[in-house]
């Protein structure tokens, strides 16, 4: 049961609608956060706050402004942006449209559908009550835009004061004004036939009329709070709908209770609009408070913990809706169970409490913005409140976090998925020598891409890369040094493609910043590795090579950073080797020249890395100072098919003996392939056939002297 629900969850994933939604809602989160703090600054229950609030006027109203102007018409952001989400997506996978007229037509298709304009309209529907006019409207107005609009052939209209926006907004025209009358003209038969004022209506009382109990009993209890947050989980503001309901059946509970305890009787009221908010919905719709606290402390996902943290604040005060849209919660089956069941557990467990006499009644209406343990403990007038809260929120915590881990698998199935396609589009681009730009792009690969790139950003930051050494080894077999590459292994997609991480510290600008850092972890275990040198368990001149852009190697205050790392360090002269790579060409000014005859001079080999027969290789030579040439990998192993390759390596060995560098060969994977290279007169061997690039100790015992090669 359990596999065919996650296999539901991934279907609906890969469905543009429910994307749409989804990114629609995640979209408002902004106006949420804005929304949520007036809310909550309107409400702290501090009674010398309260007092300076009143006193000044002026800034409750700005408040009260703020949060007219964001929660107060939250359906009509709601709307807008499902439509605009979806129309991107359908122009992406059908061809470019004027997607900008799809907010416009599902704008007026929402106030349709909510009876804007007529007598009975009421402000209150533009509210989160009509979270679900709002998801249906934005929706449905937007596939039937997106569907007109591919089918429109309409003539371009050109002319002396016409530019292009003008035609995009004319071919909309027709699209805008079909997806209009079409919703007025639904609302208006609803109307007519049931006798309501709109189509809002109809659902509004539908839903009031679907609760028939009128005492506030335990099983009403159970059906508000399963009715409340089933509505919620589809977009619906459950307590707005609920209200009615609300105010006759359990609000009189509370002041009943205090009226009593005050003429000296006993509260009889178990079940109060009060006790449901303080003892089952804690932290809001869902009990979500207990996700939150799940996902802080037992979360996996680094995105899914950043965002508990930005809505921890608001949640404290039981506003869930960053939650709830952000997460998201809504429309999300993998924590629909929970979602549904989590709050009637906490019913349940309060009310047997509470009957046992182990909590006191509810004898004062709290604020549902008033935080949790506090609510408890005004609720009741003791401890004993505060203590239920807490036990509840502790025993929820339990129950959601199987969920979470059910919802973070799927997750990362779904997010492995997109990092198998992002990765072959930017190994096709490498393969054909094309720049991309990945953060850019549109869609689940740019959005990926931006998030990885945020979790390069931070590895950089932190420090958490790693680095993996590939050991190089002379013509007798014998480990001469090793080369330092960068990995960063992703907590979902396993070790990075090296190159794509690359990629992305260049596109973020950290790539200056990475370097630096590599630079330190490598000579820091260089460190290591000389001590190692010293004791005769390595080779006594074996070196470590670093990587070097361009960037690095001609910034006057990095080669001096090297060259001070490197002395900080007391390394001996020759120890770390740093290679020039070629993602970008060396200028070959008098200055650049200088600054890498500064490093040689300091007792840092220099590398050429990738050499060929190019013009560009050839000027790294002319300027003396780089001691090794590591031969480009496309020459090293087509030497064995490839007579014109032979030729090259042949003409690069015999110019290494009259300037004085030493050759490298790189990919070398097989016996023959090596034996050929030495014919050719390679003295360095570095590839598969000797060994991976491996974890540093790893490499160590690899190397250690008298370890005998498997090859």
């Amino acid at each position: 049961m359990l596999g065919k629900v996650d296999a539901l969850f991934a279907r609906l994933e890969d469905v543009m609608a429910f994307q749409a939604i989804r990114q629609g809602l995640i979209l408002t989160i902004p106006v949420l956060l804005v929304g949520s703090f007036c809310l909550i600054f309107l409400n702290l229950p501090f009674a010398s706050y309260q007092v300076f609030l009143s006193s000044v006027p002026l800034f409750e109203r700005v408040l009260n402004l703020a949060y007219d102007a964001t929660m107060g018409i939250f359906s009509l952001y709601v709307a807008v942006a499902i439509a605009l989400r979806y129309a991107n997506a359908s122009a992406e996978r059908f061809g470019g449209f004027f997607v900008q007229g799809a907010p416009f037509a599902a704008l007026a298709a929402y106030l349709a559908f909510v009876g804007f304009g007529t007598e009975a309209f009421n402000l209150v529907v533009l509210s989160t009550r009509s979270l679900f006019i709002a998801i249906v409207t934005g929706l449905g107005s937007s596939m039937l835009y997106c569907r007109l609009m591919r089918l429109r052939r309409a003539k371009r209209l050109y002319g002396d004061s016409m530019d292009d926006v003008f035609n995009q907004a004319v071919s909309a025209l027709m699209p805008i004004a079909v997806v209009i009358l079409a919703f007025a003209l639904v609302n208006v038969l609803v109307a007519h036939l049931a006798g309501v004022s709109s189509v809002e209506e109809l659902l509004f009382k539908g839903v009031s009329a679907l609760f028939p109990l009128a005492t506030a009993t335990l099983g009403s209890g159970l059906l508000y709070l399963l009715m409340n947050n089933v509505m919620w989980f589809f977009g619906i503001h459950g307590g707005n709908m609920l209200d009615g309901v609300a105010q006759s059946v359990f609000v009189p509970g509370t002041a009943a209770n205090a009226a009593a305890l005050a003429a000296g009787e006993a509260p009889t009221h178990i079940v109060t609009k009060t006790f449901l908010d303080v003892f089952a919905s804690i932290g809001g719709a869902g009990a979500l408070l207990a996700l939150l606290i799940a996902i802080l402390l037992f979360g996996r996902r680094r995105s899914a913990r950043r965002l508990s943290t930005f809505a921890a604040v608001p949640m404290v005060f039981n506003i869930s809706e960053i939650m709830l849209f952000g997460l998201p919660v809504v429309w999300n089956p993998a924590l629909f169970i929970p979602f549904i069941a989590v709050p009637l557990v906490n019913m349940v467990v309060a009310y047997a409490a509470t009957a046992a006499g182990l909590v006191p009644l509810t004898v004062v209406d709290v604020s549902w913005t008033t935080p949790p343990l506090v609510g408890g403990y005004v609720a009741t007038g003791s401890m004993a409140g505060a203590l239920l809260q807490l036990g509840c929120i502790m025993l929820d915590v339990v129950l959601y976090l199987p969920f979470l881990r059910r919802y973070e698998r799927s997750a990362d199935d779904r997010a492995r998925r997109e990092y198998a396609a992002l990765l072959a589009t930017f190994q096709d681009a490498e393969r054909s020598g094309h720049e991309v730009e990945l953060i850019a792009t549109a869609g689940p690969q740019g959005a990926l891409a931006r998030s990885l790139s945020e979790d390069v950003r931070h590895a950089v930051v932190t420090r958490s890369f790693v680095l993996h050494y590939q050991p190089q080894f002379n013509a007798v077999g014998e480990a001469v040094g090793a080369e330092a590459l960068l990995r960063f292994e992703h907590p979902v997609y396993g070790m990075l493609y090296p190159p794509l991480v690359l990629e992305l510290v260049k596109e973020v600008g950290v790539e200056r910043d990475l370097e630096r850092a590599v630079f330190d972890r490598a000579l820091d275990e260089a460190l290591a590795v000389e001590a190692l040198a010293h004791e005769g368990a390595l080779a006594a001149n074996f070196s470590v090579s670093v990587n070097a852009t361009a960037t690095l190697l001609q910034d006057a205050e990095s080669v001096d950073f090297i060259i001070a790392a490197l002395r900080a360090r007391g390394l001996d002269a020759g120890r770390v080797v740093v290679e020039a790579t070629e993602r970008e060409a060396l200028r070959w000014d008098a200055d650049a020249s200088g600054l890498l005859r500064r490093l040689a001079d300091a007792g840092v080999p220099l590398a050429i890395d990738d050499f060929s027969m190019g013009r560009t290789s050839f000027q790294y030579l002319e300027t003396s100072v780089f001691s090794v040439v590591k031969l480009d990998g496309t020459i090293a192993k087509g030497v064995m098919e490839n007579e014109r390759y032979a030729e090259i390596v042949a003409s690069i060995t015999q110019l290494s003996e009259q300037l004085g560098f030493t050759v490298l060969a790189e990919y070398v994977e097989t016996a023959e392939q090596r034996d050929r290279l030495k014919e050719l007169g390679c003295s360095y061997f570095q590839g598969y056939l000797y060994a991976p690039a491996l974890p540093f100790n790893e490499m160590v015992e690899r190397v250690r002297v008298n370890t005998p090669l498997s090859s």
